[in-house]
């Protein structure tokens, strides 16, 4: 085995084998012609009813043409959507070899969420190719979902120059082929091309010993109608003692041929050899190994390659040369007769091979083969204690799959098995409510009996609690997480193959849930573990979970620049992987919103936010969604817009409404958004009174709750208020972002106290810790008081001066047209102090204003002061300037 094709899964490495040629096949040089007609760019349809040698033909013009490039060959399995197909054309395109010409390819990782944007991906994988790629896609007719039919046609539609597209199909497809045959793209091979003609069944019989005379070869052509399968089947079983074909052994010219011959291949092998087949058609694809578990026989080796050689309908698999398959016809002939003959037999024979496939780790396989036999609780055992975690990986499609059954068993007799099948199979497909309402039921009946109930079957309904908590029962999360580790931790790793994956499932989401609750370090332990871990197990959408919840530690932290480079990473990986819009990324665009949101990026704020919204589906990360929310009402505050600010709250509420209840932290964004924009609307007295004051502890919502009260404090026009329920430093020592806010807002209230000194002390403070970061957010909102203060900051310190002239170039275009500055409100002039105001441009002085206004210099001066306090300025040209600012002169 390879090592690309190694690491796909088992059933698929069999799908992307190509079939290897018979002894007996007869080369036809005039449809390698036709094939070789098909260059780079180009698509050649072979169509043709079942047994004309469709994809034998394709196979023999493959190992005779001069090669161009790498080959990938996948025969379709079930359908099972759009994703289980492109997951496989992935798989078929690495053991090709096509994925190592183009790297972009090796990354794709196909997501629930997975759709034509994704198709697009691999597309332009394909046309990065250094050389030409073959793609054989074998029974295309068993596309039968519109949306995955689609997804064809685009790939038609954007077919690269580099890729040479050959379809195998029993009936045309619908892939409107019209215009590619217009620009004479496009090679058909169809039944009459694969018709055997006189010399084909001339050269036949030299093949298989027999020289066929003119009216043989005539008794052949009008019975079979140059029919490959028939003639290879007439060949086998309508010679008479003497080796001549007669007629009156061919009965038949309708479908129903094909199981006329096929019996009488059957019968006519000995009754070893026809034990040997019945018993191994219960499996789509046999070894020697499972051949002897299903027979007994441990010459099975033997009879397999005697059956190929005997040309028996029995292929080796060219790219894997370990494994044998019958013709489709004649398995579905075989599979009928087991049946027919020894009812009981089809159920043990898939017990047999599923017990198989557990020890030979093909736990998707061992469930489809109990589920055949009707074992549901066996197909709950090995999925509860092993594959359960599949549903995380890129075999996701392929356990769907092999789940169907039993969730149809669900739905006519349901019993706990078959409904925890359906639950891991309604997770899948992205159906939530029906995946707790199963589980539940489930768990009910194994209350009932609770000798039926194994330690995998309660891991199941434990995972899905969570799953379910971590989507709408937000404080619930970690007592399920809780609750998963203990089931796990009770089980040995000998009863429980898949007990690490399922501590890890549980302990990221442990790590996510302690987030919410603001347990940031402890939340920050469980994430670098898991993610690690996470990795090395193969389940990158959990690995990228928690990763995204480390990028917003690290924003609750205040370290912007590790944001940043976190969140770069995971932007290139879910662009390379095609998870732009798996949930697992709310969290990322969540992280990406709150960086650009406190460097003042307002239209990136607001891209990353569509962004997440866009990722939301059912059992999305709906913590993660309300803190994209929380930032859409952030940007619209920043830019004083009371309608955008109102509306945005009315999308973080229905966010809200999602889930049952909110954790501190998630509480707390929530809040803090809420009461910001009532503060806009001119409400903060009612903030004020509908926000508890917070301890003195050092948490991170207290912070924001502290931030957001001196804000309302200070709009309501107590400064000394605010400075009082912001405290010292320490308290916001632990998250800068906080801290720097903190004292930007304790500078505004010493300025209005006219203590310039302190002002100026705390921004200098809010300056040394916000530079590193780059955080400028904060100094925008504190609109033109802060703007005056980094003015004369600018000329009495030489502290980060370039960070403080980066600030003014943003906080100076207070007042424009354009401006996406929240501008504090102030106190009213009086009619006396607007009078007073209009002589402040001008060069009078204090005496001649009070000539002029027929007042005292005292008066006059006394009015200043109060003009000054109210516009938050201290000296007579930043009077002007506010004022103008204001449009009050």
């Amino acid at each position: 085995m390879d090592a690309p094709s190694g690491r796909l899964a088992p059933g698929l490495r069999l799908r992307t084998a190509r079939p290897a040629l018979p002894p007996a096949y007869v080369h036809r040089h005039r449809i390698d012609q036709t094939l070789s007609a098909c260059g780079p760019g180009d698509i050649a349809v072979v169509e043709a009813g079942a047994g004309y040698g469709k994809s034998l033909a394709v196979a023999s013009w493959l190992q005779h043409r001069v090669a161009d490039g790498p080959v990938a060959w996948l025969a379709v399995g079930e359908p099972h959507g759009m994703r289980a197909l492109w997951s496989d054309i992935l798989g078929s395109l690495t053991a090709g070899g096509a994925s190592t010409g183009s790297g972009a390819l090796l990354d794709i990782a196909p997501g629930p969420a997975f759709a034509e944007p994704e198709v697009d991906m691999i597309v332009d994988g394909l046309a990065s190719s250094p050389t030409p790629v073959t793609l054989v896609l074998d029974d295309v007719h068993r596309i039968d979902a519109p949306d995955v039919m689609d997804s064809i046609r685009h790939l038609v539609a954007r077919q690269p120059e580099r890729l040479r597209l050959v379809l195998i199909t029993r009936a045309a497809p619908d892939l409107r082929l019209q215009r590619v045959r217009l620009e004479g793209r496009l090679i058909e091979v169809g039944m009459r091309d694969l018709q055997f003609t006189r010399d084909d069944v001339v050269d036949l019989g030299r093949m298989v010993g027999s020289e066929f005379d003119a009216t043989e070869v005539d008794t052949l052509l009008e019975r079979t109608q140059g029919w490959a399968t028939g003639l290879r089947l007439a060949v086998l079983s309508a010679r008479d003692d003497l080796g001549h074909v007669t007629s009156d052994r061919l009965t038949g010219r309708n479908d129903l041929v094909a199981a006329y011959l096929l019996e009488e291949v059957l019968e006519d092998l000995a009754p070893t050899d026809r034990r040997f087949l019945l018993a191994t058609s219960v499996g789509e694809s046999i070894t020697p190994s499972l051949a002897r578990e299903l027979t007994g026989r441990a010459d099975s080796r033997r009879v397999l390659d005697d059956l190929v050689a005997r040309n028996v309908l029995t292929v080796r698999l060219a790219d894997r040369p370990d494994w044998y398959a019958y013709h489709p016809l004649f398995r579905e002939l075989l599979i009928d007769r087991l049946g027919a003959e020894n009812p009981d037999a089809p159920a043990d024979l898939h017990r047999r091979a599923a017990n198989w496939c557990v020890r030979n780790d093909d736990p998707i396989a061992a469930i489809d083969h109990f589920a055949r036999a009707g074992a549901w609780h066996e197909v709950t055992t090995v999925l509860g204690d092993v594959a359960g975690p599949l549903v995380l990986s890129p075999q996701a499609s392929e356990l769907a799959g092999a789940l169907e059954s039993a969730a149809r068993e669900a739905a006519r007799r349901p019993t706990a098995d078959t409904l925890l099948a359906a639950a891991v199979l309604c997770y899948h497909r992205g159906d939530f409510g029906e995946m707790s309402r199963n589980a539940e039921d489930a768990a009910e009946l194994l209350d009932a009996e609770p000798a039926r109930a194994t330690p995998g079957s309660r891991i199941l309904i434990a995972l899905t609690r969570m799953v379910t908590a971590r989507s709408s029962r937000l404080p619930e999360l970690i007592d399920r997480c809780d609750e998963v580790l203990d089931l796990v931790a009770s089980a040995s790793r000998v009863e429980i193959p898949a007990a690490r994956a399922y501590t890890l499932m549980a302990r990221n989401n442990r790590g996510i849930g302690l987030f919410h609750r603001g347990e940031v370090d402890a939340a920050a332990t469980e994430l670098v573990g898991s993610a690690a871990t996470a990795e090395d197990l193969g389940l990158g959408l959990t690995a990228l979970a928690a990763e995204t919840y480390l990028a917003l530690i690290d924003v609750t932290r205040g370290e912007l620049g590790v944001v940043a480079d976190r969140i770069a990473a995971m932007t290139a990986l879910v662009e390379r992987r095609g998870w732009t819009r798996q949930p697992q990324a709310v969290a990322l665009y969540a992280a990406q919103a709150l960086l650009d949101l406190e460097r003042h990026d307002l239209d990136a704020a607001d891209r990353a936010v569509s962004m997440a919204r866009r990722a939301v589906g059912p059992g999305t990360d709906t913590a993660a969604l309300l803190i994209g929310e929380a930032v859409a009402v952030g940007v619209a505050v920043t830019r004083a817009d009371v309608y955008a600010a109102r509306a945005q709250c009315r999308r973080l509420e229905i966010a809200r409404r999602s889930t049952s209840g909110l954790p501190p932290l998630v509480r707390s964004w929530y809040d803090v958004a809420i009461a910001e924009t009532r503060i806009l609307m001119g409400e903060a007295e009612s903030v004020i009174t509908s926000l508890t004051r917070p301890d003195a502890s050092a948490t991170y919502e207290g912070a924001l709750t502290r931030v957001v009260l001196a804000k309302a404090q200070l709009a309501a026009g107590r400064p000394a208020v605010a400075i009082d329920v912001l405290g010292t430093a320490d308290g916001f020592a632990p998250h800068r972002l906080q801290a720097v806010e903190a004292e930007i807002l304790t500078a505004v209230a010493w300025a209005r106290l006219h203590r310039d000194v302190a002002a100026l002390q705390h921004l200098t403070a809010a300056v040394r810790l916000a530079a590193p970061v780059r955080q400028i957010r904060p100094f925008v909102a504190g609109g033109a008081p802060v703007a005056a203060l980094l003015t004369r900051l600018e000329h009495v310190t030489a502290e980060d001066p370039e960070f403080v002239r980066d600030l003014l170039g943003v906080c100076g275009r207070v007042g424009t047209p354009d401006s996406t500055v929240v501008v504090p409100p102030v106190e009213s002039l009086t009619d006396r102090e607007l009078m007073v105001l209009q002589y402040l441009p001008t060069m009078y002085k204090a005496a001649e204003i009070a000539a002029d206004l027929f007042v005292s210099v005292n008066t006059v001066k006394t009015h200043q002061q109060s003009i000054y306090r109210k516009l938050g300025v201290s000296s007579r040209r930043d009077a002007v300037d506010r004022a103008r600012e204001r449009h009050l002169i």
